[in-house]
């Protein structure tokens, strides 16, 4: 059965009710949608949804979910374990694709752990001449370790290499998978190199990573793992919108997504997190406008937020990265006293309380 596009009445039954929310959600999640979120396209030969049927997970469905993560009392550490050599000349940083979890997983506390080599427990295969590892052992050998890491802090533990995966024999590759029942998961940086389908492994680590490729891999990298721990959280692949929890087959699906969730899997995270709405919405606008790449985001690139012909903050002035509640709250409430637009950086603009087009992708 091809893929039927969700129409209106569909997309309002899965939103659920709203009519419980503080204001600022109910707008973020019901203000100028036609505006801010495109419809999924029709898919073609090769994608997601043209191989896959997704019935689209309602507000209900994930209410009733059992097997999602749910911060409470010390457990609110989302782990990230790097297995496998990093030690790659087009590797991203890790700690800037970890700084855009923190500031969207908003109240959980992202950690990230020494690196381990794979074991021998974890199966392999040649693949066209492309060692990949299964996923399966990879979740196994997360869930088997917990031991060794803060059991009285730990709600998830999400793997990262530089290794291809796959998660069985019939499937040729996979970008990331979760097991939502354990609480892990695993997602790869093989394929998001631009180089991948076009250059053999000895000639990727040959050639020198350009700009434009740093920072399209650097984008990849980030949806990915904010995908895949999204999973952990127990929401499933979106068909209402555009959106972050999006299913990708390919590299076209996957720069396709925003790093933004649709109002309907905004509503489902934010009823496990409780987040603020507006710190949220220019959290990720000042996260995604930092995309140097350097060693500490916090002295990194030069993030500016005007509201109204005013400048209420500036890395490039001395403000640093906004990344105490302090900071945080001179801008938010800069925002809350102005009810036009707030500028961020050079173009990306915001809306106070609703969603925005204009993000990284």
């Amino acid at each position: 059965m091809s893929f039927q596009r969700p129409d209106s009445v569909r997309i309002v039954d899965a939103l659920g009710d709203i009519s419980q929310l503080p204001k600022d959600m109910q707008m973020a999640v019901s203000n100028r949608l036609d505006e801010s979120f495109q419809p999924v396209p029709v898919p073609r030969d090769g994608d997601w949804l043209k191989q896959h049927q997704e019935r689209g997970q309602t507000m209900k469905s994930f209410e009733t979910k059992a097997s999602k993560a749910v911060p409470h009392g010390t457990y609110k550490t989302i782990f990230i374990q790097p297995i496998g050599s990093f030690d790659h000349p087009r590797a991203a940083k890790l700690n800037v694709i970890l700084e855009f979890a923190r500031v969207f997983f908003a109240g959980c506390e992202v950690e990230l752990l020494p690196g381990v080599d794979f074991s021998p427990s974890m199966k392999s295969r040649d693949n066209g001449g492309v060692l990949q590892y299964l996923t399966g052992n990879i979740h196994t050998y997360i869930a088997q370790t917990r031991h060794l890491r803060d059991t009285k802090r730990e709600l998830l533990c999400v793997a990262v290499t530089m290794a291809d995966i796959y998660p069985d024999e019939s499937w040729n590759f996979v970008y990331g998978q979760a097991r939502s029942s354990e609480g892990v998961g695993v997602y790869s940086f093989a394929r998001l190199d631009p180089l991948f389908y076009h250059s053999t492994p000895k000639e990727i680590l040959q050639t020198p990573l350009t700009e434009e490729h740093r920072i399209i891999m650097l984008r990849r990298c980030i949806k990915i793992l904010l995908h895949e721990v999204g999973h952990l959280f127990g929401l499933n692949h979106c068909i209402y919108y555009i959106c972050l929890m999006n299913g990708a087959n390919n590299e076209r699906e996957m720069d396709r997504q925003p790093l933004l969730l649709c109002p309907v899997c905004l509503h489902k995270l934010y009823s496990s997190l409780r987040f603020d709405v507006r710190q949220l919405t220019v959290a990720t606008s000042v996260a995604a406008t930092n995309e140097s790449g350097e060693a500490t985001p916090n002295t990194s690139g030069s993030f500016e937020v005007t509201v109204d012909g005013k400048l209420v903050h500036s890395k490039k002035k001395g403000d640093g990265f906004p990344d105490t509640q302090e900071k945080m709250n001179k801008i938010v409430k800069a925002v809350d006293g102005n009810e036009t637009e707030t500028e961020v950086g050079d173009k990306a603009k915001t809306e106070a309380a609703s969603g925005d087009k204009s993000d990284s992708d």
